[in-house]
């Protein structure tokens, strides 16, 4: 097969060509921050798990490095990679935290394109946390040793220069240096931005936006690290804690941009943005805008660099080269392994069907190979057998489409009217449990209850579990739960579901100037991960919670459906979760389901299963009928008080309103 894929524009096809068919997306083991591009384009990425990957030019197949595998399992002890950076079309370096026989005091070099690597001595022993390459074959890097490392011949060699500045354990976090060779900026983890003018003889401490008060860090726990410095004509522009500033060269004063997330300058002194809609603003040395792209990225990327002054940005699956006459995108796929056994899976007419991110896989009997056989408009999370027709649905349950295997086509599905037809089909049994899994413990309690004589009896206890639930439950309780699954689907949220009264919201008001009082005397505990109440910080603006608390019949439902919609997720391996099973007389099976670590107000959304068939249900009528057939037993304390539903409104609108800074 030709090393080589048909670029694709930001609209794919639905249908892959078939000279296409059988390659595998390229699985990346490893963190990326950074990519290398040379000046013929080849693009190389060097991953935390010592894995490198290349390509000889955008649109074409990707393969796997020298320092590396497509083993999962494969771990390169002392092989840390940060960066790959490209000197010329032949010579390459990969640095970070490279340990040999106790040392990190060398890089890996190549001078044949990357095909074969020797060790460069560049000094003392640092993980190298920061580097910076020119065209003119000179690099700088600094790392945990504090000495700067400098080389004029390609990496070939390096001589150290003295720390910058008195400062003990200063790390450097990024590197830029100008054209003329000589003025450099450093940036630090902790808030520290040096300047030289004389090419690391001397130095020159410069304010950051912090310094000079242009933002409000929220804890000084936080660490206010600064995470990209560039130069290009009489301007300098920082990445400090996620805020990008821009200022003149000769007089610092930082200004926000709080409409950009990244940037990358070019070798004329142009400058590359992105702005928070994923679009590309290109602006000249006089930080004027010359372009903006009328098409956007489909993910925030991973990595960005430039080269040939066009931008490069690098996702988990896909590559952009963009400039004023391309927006050029194209997949990372290979041909050096198979195409991987779907997670995802369906029995359709007897032949398997497999779902991987937005593409459908068929499985090659004569071959023995998956391959590609269309692609669709949303990544699937869920993927089942609804009557007789493939349904699936979005990473977040909100699209659904049919897929038409025989027309290779899908059309929108719509749930039906009802799922349920309690009078023809009743409840037979159901079950309730909880549990916990992680590395060294499985845990789960259950009870379960089938149906006699018009009523639903216990028949299994597990010990202590919900002692206060009865042993005898009327089936019109069940019958009601499975009535607001169905009805809930077409529902939405209003302020009035919450049923908040007015002294619900004065002791709201009343608990935040508590929280408040707390923090200031104990102090902000970053790693109180029990806790269901936390803040960004000790300088959090408690006013905020307290002003929602005041209009809260105001706010929109919109926002109200978002908050008890949204999961929590999981910060741990280990997995806790809330289950109610309900087996109807036919067989089909109803699960209902909570995984969260911290579990949204009476434990929205559930997570509904029917047959396969997964939807969201924030319905909160769904959470009190919980809470009743446990006799209050099942919830915490905390997630069934309405103190806790005003919180999570008010901290989902805080954190909203930090974003748009």
């Amino acid at each position: 097969m030709r090393k080589s894929l048909l670029l694709i524009t930001l609209i794919l096809p639905l249908v892959i060509f078939c000279q296409e068919n059988y390659l595998a997306n390229l699985p990346i083991s490893g963190g990326i921050s950074e990519i290398g591009i040379s000046p013929s384009e080849s693009i190389w990425v060097a991953t935390t798990a010592g894995n490198t990957y290349y390509t000889n030019k955008i649109g074409e197949l990707w393969s796997m490095g020298p320092f590396g595998s497509f083993d999962t399992y494969n771990f390169s002890s002392g092989k840390t990679f940060e960066r790959v950076n490209f000197f010329d079309d032949n010579t390459l370096m990969i640095s970070g935290f490279i340990q040999e026989d106790g040392k990190q005091d060398f890089i890996f070099r190549s001078t044949d394109k990357g095909m074969t690597w020797n060790k460069v001595k560049f000094g003392k022993s640092s993980w190298i946390d920061a580097a910076y390459i020119n065209d003119n074959g000179k690099a700088w890097m600094s790392g945990n040793s504090q000495l700067i490392y400098y080389t004029e011949n390609n990496g070939k060699t390096w001589k150290s220069f003295d720390k910058a500045g008195n400062e003990n354990a200063l790390r450097f976090a990024t590197i830029h240096f100008a054209k003329d060779e000589k003025t450099g900026l450093f940036g630090s983890f902790w808030n520290v931005l040096y300047k030289t003018t004389d090419n690391c003889l001397t130095w020159e401490r410069v304010s950051t936006p912090l310094d000079q008060k242009k933002y409000n860090r929220l804890s000084k726990k936080h660490r206010p690290d600064i995470r990209k410095i560039r130069v290009f004509g009489d301007y300098y522009i920082i990445n400090q804690q996620g805020n990008i500033f821009y200022t003149k060269s000769n007089n610092i004063d930082w200004i926000e941009l709080p409409k950009i997330v990244d940037f990358e300058t070019t070798s004329d002194e142009s400058i590359y943005l992105i702005d928070t809609d994923l679009k590309i603003d290109l602006r000249n040395s006089n930080f004027v805008s010359i372009w903006q792209s009328k098409k956007q990225l489909r993910s925030l990327p991973i990595a960005i660099n430039t080269k040939n002054n066009s931008l490069f940005a690098f996702t988990n699956s896909e590559i952009y080269k963009i400039n004023k006459n391309d927006f050029i995108v194209s997949k990372l796929m290979t041909n050096e392994i198979p195409i991987r056994v779907p997670y995802l899976k369906v029995n359709f007419r007897g032949e398997e069907i497999g779902f991987d991110e937005n593409t459908v896989l068929r499985f090659d009997e004569k071959r023995a190979k998956w391959y590609r056989f269309m692609e669709l408009p949303i990544n699937v999370s869920n993927a089942v057998i609804f009557k007789n027709q493939i349904v699936v649905a979005d990473n977040y349950l909100d699209q659904r489409l049919i897929v038409d295997i025989d027309e290779q086509k899908t059309t929108k599905y719509e749930l039906p009217k009802s799922l349920f037809n309690l009078l023809k089909n009743n409840i037979d049994k159901f079950s309730i449990e909880i549990g916990s899994q992680g590395c060294f413990h499985n845990v789960r309690q259950f009870k379960e209850y089938h149906l006699k004589n018009n009523s639903f009896k216990l028949q299994k206890n597990g010990k202590r579990f919900l002692p206060k639930m009865n042993k005898e439950i009327n089936p019109q309780l069940l019958n009601k739960i499975v009535e607001e699954i169905n009805d809930s689907r077409f529902k939405k949220l209003t302020v009035s579901d919450l049923e908040v009264s007015k002294e619900d919201l004065k002791n709201f008001k009343d608990f935040i100037d508590h929280e408040e009082q707390k923090i200031k005397k104990k102090g902000y505990d970053h790693f109180d991960y029990e806790n269901y109440y936390t803040f960004p910080g000790e300088n959090t603006n408690f006013s905020f919670y307290k002003n929602v608390a005041d209009r809260f019949d105001l706010i929109p439902d919109t926002v109200i459906n978002k908050v008890f919609n949204t999961r929590y997720g999981n910060w741990s391996t280990t997995t806790d979760w809330r289950k109610i099973t309900i087996e109807f007389k036919n067989g089909e099976i109803l699960t209902i389901k909570n995984l969260d670590d911290k579990p949204n107000y009476l434990y929205t959304p559930w997570h509904i299963n029917f047959n396969g068939l997964i939807i969201k249900s924030n319905s909160l009528k769904l959470g009190q009928m919980i809470n009743e057939l446990t006799e209050g037993n099942l919830y915490s304390d905390v997630t069934k008080d309405k103190n806790y539903a005003i919180y999570k409104v008010a901290d989902f609108l805080y954190k909203q309103a930090l974003n748009k800074k």
